[in-house]
């Protein structure tokens, strides 16, 4: 095979399954958990993007959803789409909502996502050291969540229906509110830093 035959064939392989909706590849990190998503066509020509996170809900399903409602944001604003996949029972004990919280067991889920933003970061060749998230229902209690632990690694977040929330209280500890961070998590709230963030928050009738 020639080299001009053999790069064909890897640029078909990356616009098949590296750029638009991209395929579902495992975490390098940690291949418990997975993503996907969606890329804009002009980053196989060396464009610089910025990243949006999209966190699904308990039912998990809606993390393909999410990528493929998206992606005409994504194509017409210069915005790549990252949605990870969390399982039901990755301790093998059949629980759904460990994410929501960020810690469950040994697992830090904030430190999951942030590992799988460095990998596709490192992959596209892109600074996305800073990054959007939107979370709807269970993916809203990740976003607030994350936003109280990292609120420097957002440039603006997006909570639809959460649910329950945690508190800016330091008298109560995790996840209600946030006395214990630096014996949790080994981080100290900085208020500061979140004002920073834009913020939408959408709360229905029903919720």
């Amino acid at each position: 095979m020639t080299t001009i035959a053999k790069k064909s064939v890897a640029d078909r392989s990356r616009a098949t399954y590296d750029l638009g909706a991209t395929a579902i590849f495992a975490s390098k990190s940690d291949p418990r958990f997975h993503y996907c998503l969606y890329v804009p066509p002009a980053v196989g020509e060396g464009a610089k993007v910025d990243l949006m996170v999209a966190i699904h809900g308990t039912g998990r399903t809606s993390f393909l959803g999410f990528r493929d409602a998206f992606s005409e944001f994504g194509r017409w604003n210069g915005c790549a789409v990252l949605c990870p996949l969390f399982p039901i029972g990755v301790l093998g004990d059949d629980a759904r909502s460990g994410y929501k919280y960020i810690l469950e067991g040994n697992i830090r889920y904030d430190r999951v996502l942030l590992a799988m933003v460095e990998e596709v970061s490192a992959k596209y060749s892109q600074d996305w050291s800073r990054i959007a998230m939107f979370g709807f229902s269970g993916g809203g209690h990740f976003t607030h969540r994350f936003a109280i632990l990292h609120p420097d690694r957002l440039w603006a977040a997006s909570i639809g229906a959460p649910g329950s929330v945690t508190l800016l209280d330091p008298t109560r500890d995790w996840w209600v509110g946030i006395r214990d961070l630096p014996e949790k998590f080994g981080i100290t709230f900085d208020a500061t830093a979140l004002a920073k963030v834009p913020f939408q928050m959408i709360v229905g009738d029903a919720d």
